[in-house]
């Protein structure tokens, strides 16, 4: 039996969610990115969410942090 488009296409998102979830993970190789992606893709995305969401509040903290040691030098 051929899969239908809809299929395929289904499956190419799975694996470029699982893809995008492994190149972010230093736990998480392709084959159980793709397992959890296949049992709780909305799960899967959400974990996409939080990571990008740590990420943008690392670089917000990052650039609060130099701007407390700008002050910092510049109270010397």
């Amino acid at each position: 039996m051929v899969p239908s488009k809809i299929t395929r296409v289904n499956e190419q998102e799975q694996r470029e969610l699982a893809r995008r979830i492994a190149d972010g993970s230093r736990v998480l190789d392709f084959a159980a990115a793709l397992q959890i992606v296949q049992h709780d893709p909305a799960g899967a995305e959400k974990m996409l969410r939080d990571r990008e969401e740590r990420k943008r509040l690392l670089k917000e903290l990052a650039r609060a942090n130099e701007r407390l040691h700008q002050a910092a030098l510049e109270f010397r």
